[in-house]
């Protein structure tokens, strides 16, 4: 019925342009058809509204209810039962459809961090909150059924409610062909997982390691150095073959300062071919503050390319003593390059009283020989010390 219904309108005015020159009927069409496209666009515009409106009372409506008692819940001294929290928080689950599982996860973790940030926050009630409001379950049911787009968002929430994870549920993703998902999924294991951790770390963590993949794994290793002591980080990469990783687990050593592992780096010198992992190596040493290693870096200057040779001025800088501070006042003056000089001033600034007294010795000299350049150059190194004392 309805569609004879359009088929006769469609026909009446095809038959009433017919006589009309094409350039006329061409412009009815369209006329027609961005009248359809603006009217879906109202009406669209108008539910997206909508939608948001209704997102946004319920959020409303979620905090009015919840904010108030979870703070005092989650800042009280006082450890309180899953079923007691339930009881102060009104929460009946039988009714539990009226609350929006994601609209109130937001409410928690909000919560959550503002009383952490505080350093107030109770971790017990905390957990026992995420139990008594069945967040857990939401969240892993979401992980598990959704596509590749709603299951990241939804790892990337368990790892923000930082409540532990069931492996088994992360299965799926962890090697999905999406390597957003997979990465993210490998992240959230990392963190949470309590029986085998670094399990990915031992496979390189990824094939692409990207720059947002270090910023990850690097506040994840820091909160497990916050839960107990990190293994020695060299271990994952003896199969590595991935330079990139390579060099962001070397200076995640000398950041989490493992100064057991400076013997192992000084053996690891000779066997590495790729010159920015020589170069990560030495500046390891340097942040170790490893001084055994200066003779060794010494030898080794004239025989390296020049990043690895700026690596061990950078390095020489942070190895207090004479013997170093002997090599930097050395390498200063038989360098031409203005960039070098640079580097090998401000490494020599390092070493306090005595490297301040080299400076000066160095501008005196300078000075006789009217090299304003130079004289410049060490101005600028005695500015910096002056705004940034060491």
């Amino acid at each position: 019925m309805y569609y004879d219904y359009y088929l006769y309108y469609l026909s009446y005015l095809s038959s009433l342009y017919n006589g009309y020159p094409l350039i006329i009927r061409i412009t009815v069409v369209m006329v027609m058809a961005l009248a359809a496209i603006t009217l879906f666009g109202v009406f669209r515009l108008l539910y997206i509204g909508y939608r948001i409106n209704r997102k946004e009372k319920t959020k409303r409506n979620t905090e009015g209810h919840f904010e108030e008692k979870l703070t005092f819940i989650m800042r009280s001294k006082v450890n309180y039962e899953v079923d007691e929290i339930q009881e102060l928080l009104q929460y009946d689950t039988s009714k539990a459809k009226r609350w929006k599982s994601d609209v109130l996860t937001d409410v928690v973790l909000t919560v959550k961090n503002s009383i952490y940030k505080e350093g107030e926050l109770n971790e017990i009630n905390y957990k026992n909150c995420i139990e008594a409001l069945r967040l857990m379950g939401f969240w892993e049911k979401r992980i598990r059924t959704s596509g590749p787009d709603r299951r990241k968002e939804a790892l990337q929430v368990v790892g923000a409610m930082d409540n532990g994870v069931n492996s088994g549920i992360l299965s799926k993703s962890t090697f999905h062909k999406n390597k957003h998902l997979r990465k993210t999924a490998r992240d959230l294991h990392t963190s949470q997982d309590s029986y085998n951790p670094f399990r990915f770390m031992e496979e390189n963590f990824d094939e692409a390691f990207t720059q947002l993949d270090k910023l990850r794994l690097h506040s994840t290793l820091i909160k497990r150095s916050k839960e107990g002591r990190l293994p020695n980080l060299l271990r994952w990469i003896n199969n590595s073959k991935n330079p990139n990783y390579i060099v962001f687990i070397l200076r995640e050593v000398g950041f989490f300062r493992q100064y057991e592992a400076a013997p192992t780096l000084m053996g690891m010198l000779d066997r590495q071919e790729n010159r920015d992992v020589r170069a990560q190596i030495i500046l390891t040493l340097g942040a170790l503050e490893y001084k055994e290693s200066a003779s060794t870096l010494i030898d080794r200057f004239h025989l390296e390319t020049n990043v690895v040779r700026e690596a061990i001025i950078t390095t020489m800088g942070h190895l207090q003593g004479t013997e170093s501070l002997r090599f930097l006042v050395e390498a200063y003056r038989s360098t031409e390059d203005v960039n070098s000089k640079l580097v090998i001033a401000r490494a020599i600034k390092n070493h306090g009283v005595q490297g301040n007294q080299e400076l000066v010795r160095l501008q005196h000299e300078a000075h006789i020989q009217s090299n304003e350049n130079e004289n410049t150059l060490l101005n600028q190194v005695f500015s910096e010390a002056a705004i940034l004392p060491v």
